[in-house]
C-alpha cells in the first residue's frame, strides 16, 4: 500500500488535517510567547514606576565603626569589590549601559547651622555635607564656581574665642536653597555644635536633569526639606551642600558620616521568569554583605559581623508583582489549557475524519492479507505525511510573534504530533483489528469496560479532590520559587473532563425519553432523527470531549471578564464618589466653586465639608461629614453607589446626625468641629460613604448647614461633581495652581484602575481565546457531521427511496446533531458558571479591580448564557446548511448511494 497513493485520494481530508495542526501548532507556540511578552511589560511598567531608591542596592557603611576613605580611588575599589561578590542572577539585572546612574560618595546627616560668620543669623537651619561621584557632570552653576579643596583657617567663631584652626569646605548648594534658606554666594556657615567647622559658599546649581534616577538617591542635594519643630509653629529646614573630592580628606567621624556605593537595577533585565532567583540573590548578598571581611573598609573582623547594610525594596516590590502574576497565570493557564485542549481534539477529531476516509481501501487490503501492522504503518504514515509539514510549519510561523521562547514553544508541537500520530495508530489498530470485521455501533451500542468505567470514576474523583483542595489551601505553595501547585493547576481542566465524561454517560438518557414521546407521534422523522442521536453515542463521545471544553471555557472567561469589569467600574466609583471630585484639606473659595461650575460637562455641584472632629471634652476624635445627602443621593441615580437617606430629628436644640456603629452607644453628645455643637445620634451609617471618605468607624455624618445651626457658617472643603464628558484637565484648570487641592474623576480613576498591570493581558486573553474556541466548536460540529456523512448519506438514500422529501431529510439530519448540540451547551454553560465558585478564593482578582473581591458584586449570567445559546445557534446552522446542501440529491444519485 502506497501512502501518497492513499494521500492523493484523500487530499480533502488531509489538507484538513494539515491547516488544523499548523493552527494548534502555531496557538502552542505563540500563544505562551505572547503572554510571557506581557509578563514582562508589565513587570517594566512596574519597576519603570518604583523610584530607584527602592529598586536600586544601595550599600552604605558608617564611618564612625571604620577607617577613613580618603580617596576617589577607595571608593572605586570598593565599587568592584560589591560588583564582584554578587551572586550571577543578581549581577545579571544591575544597569552597566552609558545612561547608568551607579555612582558612590560619602555623606554627612543632621549637620545643624551654628551660626554664621557675618550678619544673617537664621535659626533651625541643618546643612550637610556630600561629595557623590558624576554629581559635577549632572549639575550646571547658575552662580559662582565650584567649590575647591578643604583649608585651615583661623577664624574665630563668635561667642567661642577659645575654637581655633577650624576646617573650611568650600560648597555650593541648589539654587532654590539659597533664596529659601537665605544663604547666598560668600556666606560662611558653623556646621555643628560641638567639634565645629566652616563652610563657605562659592556657587550655585541646578539639576540638569530633575527626572534622572541619580537625583531619587540625592533628592536633598536639590530640594529643601521643611519640618514642623514639635511643639512649635516653626519649621525646620535641611539642605546637603555638594563639596570638592579633595574634601574627603577632612570628613570623618567627627560628623555623622556615612560611605555609601548605589548599584543601579535595569528593569529591563528584570523579567517574570528570572525574578525569583534574583529575589533568592537579594537574599544571598545580604548573607554575604554581613560577613563580608575584603571589602573596602577596615573593622575588627572578630566581631564578626560587617558593617554594611544594603538598602532595596527590590524583593518585595518583585513579590508583590510574583503574587498577582500567578492570579495571571492561572487564570491564562485555565484558557490556553482549555484552547489547547480543544485545538488537540479538533486535531483528533481530523484525525479521525482520515481514517474514516481510508478504511474501505484499508479494510480491503486487511481481508486481502495484509498484517494489522503494515495497515497501521500505511494508515498513520498518510497522517505523518499531512501532518509533519504543517507542524513544523507551525512551529516556523510562531517564531514570528515576538516574545520570550519558553520550553512549551518547543514540546508543545513534538507532543501534538505524538499525540496526533498516536491516535492514528490506536484508531487504525482497534478499526482493523479483524479482517471485514466492520460493526455498526448506531445500531449496537457497545458496552464500556469495566477499566473505562474505573478510569472514568477515577477521573470525576480526582477531579472533585482538586476542587476541594483549591478551596481550602489555595493555589500556591508555601514556597517562592516552586510557585503554584502543578496538581491544582489542572484542576479546572479535570472538572472539565469530568463533565464531559458524566455528559457523555447520561446523555443517551433524556433522549430515550424524547424518543419515546415522538414514537407516539404521527411524524415519523423526529422519530428517526432521535433514534439517530440517541444510538450514536460512539460516534458523539469525541465531539463532547472537545464542545463541552470550549463551551465552558468561553462561559467562564465572559462571566470573569464581565464581573472584573463591572468590579472595575464600581472600585472607580468608590474612589471618586461622583463623575468628579474636589477636595481640600482647607476651604475652597467661592470664586474657584464658581469656576469649576462653569467647567463644560459640570451638570450639579454638591458642596460638603470633612475633617475631624473631638468627641466631647475626651480624647476621642471622629470623622465628620457635612453634607445633603438627598443632593448626594441624586447624583449616585444610576451609578452602583448609593447613600443613605439624611438624618430626620429636630433642627434644635441637637443637630440630627448618622454615627457609625461603633459610636451607636452615643445618643447626645457634644462636638468640638469649626464650632461646639450639640449633635443628637437619628441612625446609623454603615459601610460609611464610599468616595467622600473611607472610614468606617469613628464616622458621624451631619446636615450640611449643621455649622450654620450651631451659629458658625457654611464650610465647603469638598465638590462632588455630577456630570456628563467632565475632562479633568479642564477642571484642574479651573482650580488653578493650587498644589493643595485634589482633582478626581470617574474617568481617570477608572482609567488606573485597568490600567493594572497584567489586567489586559487577561481581558485581551479571554477575549481572543473565547473566539477561537467558538470558531473551534463550529469547526467540531462540522468534521462531526462530515465523518458521519457516508451512513448518514446511506440511511437517508433508503428513506428517499420511500418518499422523503428533501427537506424531511434536512430536518433530519438537524434533530441528529442538535440534542448533542444543546445538551453539551447546557453541560458546558452550567460548568462555566460553576468555576468561579469551584474555584473560590484561589483566583483572587482584587489587584485587577481596585482591591474590591471580584464576587462581591456578582456574575452576570447574560453575556454568558447569549454566548452559549450564540456557540449553539451557529453549530446548529451549522448542520442545517450541510443537510440542506447534502439533501439535495437527484433520486438516481440516491438509488446508487451505497450500491
Amino acid at each position: 500500500m502506497n501512502p501518497l497513493l492513499l494521500l492523493k485520494v484523500h487530499r480533502g481530508a488531509a489538507a484538513v488535517l494539515a491547516v488544523l495542526a499548523l493552527s494548534a501548532t502555531l496557538l502552542v507556540g505563540a500563544l505562551p510567547r505572547t503572554f510571557e511578552r506581557s509578563y514582562d511589560e508589565a513587570l517594566h511598567g512596574v519597576l519603570t514606576g518604583t523610584a530607584a531608591t527602592l529598586k536600586d542596592l544601595t550599600i552604605t557603611a558608617p564611618a564612625g565603626f571604620v577607617g577613613q576613605l580618603s580617596t576617589e580611588q577607595e571608593f572605586a575599589a570598593g565599587d568592584r569589590h560589591f560588583r564582584e561578590v554578587l551572586p550571577p542572577a543578581l549581577a545579571a539585572v544591575l544597569d552597566r549601559g552609558p545612561g547608568s546612574h551607579d555612582h558612590y560618595g560619602a555623606k554627612t546627616t543632621g549637620t545643624p547651622v551654628a551660626g554664621r560668620l557675618g550678619p544673617g543669623q537664621r535659626p533651625y537651619q541643618y546643612v550637610d555635607l556630600a561629595w557623590l561621584s558624576g554629581m559635577d557632570r549632572r549639575i550646571r552653576y547658575v552662580a559662582g564656581s565650584p567649590p575647591g579643596p578643604p583649608r585651615s583657617t583661623s577664624a574665630r567663631l563668635p561667642g567661642s574665642p577659645d575654637v581655633q584652626d577650624l576646617t573650611l569646605f568650600e560648597v555650593a548648594l541648589p539654587e532654590q536653597a539659597s533664596k529659601m534658606m537665605g544663604i547666598p554666594i560668600g556666606t560662611t556657615l558653623v556646621l555643628g555644635n560641638s567639634s565645629p567647622s566652616l563652610a563657605k559658599v562659592t556657587g550655585l546649581y541646578a539639576p540638569l536633569d530633575r527626572r534622572d534616577p541619580y537625583w531619587d538617591h540625592n533628592h536633598d542635594t536639590i530640594v529643601v526639606t521643611a519640618r514642623r519643630v514639635p511643639g512649635s509653629d516653626a519649621e525646620e529646614h535641611h539642605i546637603t551642600a555638594f563639596t570638592s573630592r579633595e574634601s574627603l580628606t577632612a570628613l570623618n567621624e567627627a560628623r555623622s558620616l556615612d560611605y555609601r556605593w548605589v548599584l543601579g537595577v535595569d528593569g529591563a533585565a528584570v523579567t517574570a521568569r528570572n525574578a525569583p532567583d534574583v529575589i533568592q540573590g537579594l537574599t544571598d548578598y545580604l548573607r554575604a554583605l554581613v560577613t563580608d571581611t575584603d571589602g573596602p573598609v577596615r573593622y575588627n573582623a572578630q566581631v564578626g559581623v560587617a558593617p554594611y547594610r544594603l538598602n532595596t525594596a527590590l524583593s518585595d516590590v518583585l513579590k508583590g508583582f510574583l503574587d498577582r502574576l500567578t492570579t495571571a497565570q492561572t487564570l491564562l493557564i485555565l484558557i490556553l489549557g482549555g484552547l489547547i485542549t480543544v485545538a488537540v481534539g479538533v486535531l483528533a477529531l481530523a484525525v479521525q475524519l482520515l481514517a474514516e476516509r481510508m478504511r474501505a481501501a484499508l479494510a480491503l487490503a486487511r481481508a486481502r492479507g495484509a498484517s494489522l501492522g503494515r495497515i497501521v504503518l500505511a494508515g498513520t504514515g498518510v497522517v505523518a505525511i499531512a501532518l509533519v509539514p504543517a507542524v513544523l510549519a507551525g512551529y516556523g510561523l510562531a517564531f514570528l510573534v515576538p516574545g520570550p521562547v519558553t520550553p512549551i514553544v518547543h514540546i508543545g508541537p513534538l507532543l501534538i504530533t505524538l499525540v496526533a500520530l498516536a491516535f492514528a495508530a490506536a484508531r487504525l489498530a482497534t478499526s482493523h483489528r479483524k479482517p471485514l470485521h466492520d460493526r455498526r455501533d448506531d445500531v449496537v451500542a457497545r458496552r464500556p469496560s469495566p477499566r473505562r468505567v474505573a478510569l472514568e470514576a477515577l477521573v470525576v474523583v480526582l477531579a472533585l479532590a482538586g476542587a476541594y483542595l483549591l478551596r481550602t489551601r489555595g493555589l500556591t505553595t508555601q514556597t517562592l520559587r516552586q510557585g503554584a501547585d502543578p496538581f491544582l493547576m489542572f484542576v479546572p481542566a479535570a472538572l472539565t473532563l469530568a463533565a464531559a465524561l458524566i455528559t457523555l454517560r447520561c446523555y443517551p438518557y433524556p433522549l430515550r425519553l424524547v424518543v419515546w414521546a415522538a414514537a407516539r407521534a404521527r411524524a415519523a422523522v423526529p422519530f428517526v432523527g432521535l433514534t439517530l442521536a440517541a444510538r450514536a453515542q460512539a460516534v458523539t463521545a469525541l465531539p463532547v470531549l472537545i464542545l463541552l471544553p470550549a463551551l465552558t471555557v468561553s462561559v467562564y472567561g465572559a462571566t470573569v471578564s464581565g464581573a472584573l469589569d463591572s468590579t472595575q467600574r464600581v472600585a472607580a466609583w468608590q474612589a471618586t464618589g461622583a463623575a468628579a471630585r474636589v477636595e481640600s484639606a482647607a476651604e475652597l473659595p467661592a470664586d474657584l466653586v464658581e469656576r469649576v461650575r462653569a467647567v463644560p460637562g459640570v451638570r450639579t455641584l454638591v458642596p460638603a465639608d470633612k475633617g475631624n472632629a473631638q468627641i466631647g471634652l475626651g480624647g476621642k476624635t471622629a470623622t465628620v461629614i457635612a453634607m445633603d445627602l438627598d443632593a448626594y443621593r441624586r447624583i449616585l441615580s444610576g451609578t452602583p453607589l448609593s447613600a443613605p437617606p439624611p438624618p430626620a430629628g429636630p433642627s434644635a436644640p441637637a443637630i440630627p446626625a448618622l454615627v457609625s456603629p461603633d459610636l451607636s452607644t452615643l445618643t447626645t453628645f457634644e462636638l468640638g468641629w469649626h464650632v461646639r455643637m450639640k449633635v443628637t445620634k437619628a441612625g446609623i451609617i454603615r459601610g460609611g460613604l464610599p468616595g467622600v471618605s473611607f472610614a468606617t468607624s469613628n464616622l458621624i455624618v451631619v446636615p450640611y448647614d449643621a455649622s450654620k445651626r450651631a451659629g458658625f457658617r457654611t464650610y465647603a472643603n469638598m465638590l462632588l461633581i455630577d456630570g456628563d464628558g467632565i475632562d479633568g484637565a479642564k477642571l484642574r484648570a479651573a482650580v488653578g495652581d493650587r498644589p493643595d487641592v485634589l482633582v478626581w474623576t470617574f474617568d481617570e480613576s477608572l482609567r488606573k484602575v485597568t490600567g493594572t498591570p497584567l489586567t489586559g493581558t487577561i481581558m485581551t486573553g479571554f477575549r481572543v481565546v473565547t473566539m477561537a474556541l467558538a470558531g473551534y466548536a463550529l469547526l467540531t460540529v462540522i468534521i462531526a457531521l462530515i465523518i458521519g456523512a457516508a451512513d448518514r448519506a446511506r440511511a437517508l438514500s433508503y428513506l428517499r427511496t420511500l418518499g422523503l422529501s428533501e427537506r424531511q431529510a434536512a430536518s433530519l439530519t438537524v434533530l441528529e446533531i442538535s440534542p448533542l448540540i444543546l445538551l453539551t451547551a447546557v453541560a458546558g454553560l452550567l460548568l462555566g458558571l460553576a468555576l468561579p465558585s469551584a474555584l473560590g478564593s484561589a483566583i483572587d482578582l482584587r489587584a485587577y479591580a481596585g482591591d474590591l473581591a471580584v464576587s462581591d458584586t456578582g456574575f452576570g449570567l447574560t453575556a454568558p448564557i447569549l454566548l452559549a445559546a450564540g456557540l449553539a445557534a451557529v453549530s446548529v446552522l451549522g448542520a442545517f446548511l450541510h443537510a440542506g446542501f447534502g439533501a439535495r440529491r437527484s433520486l438516481g444519485s440516491v438509488l446508487r448511494v451505497g450500491e
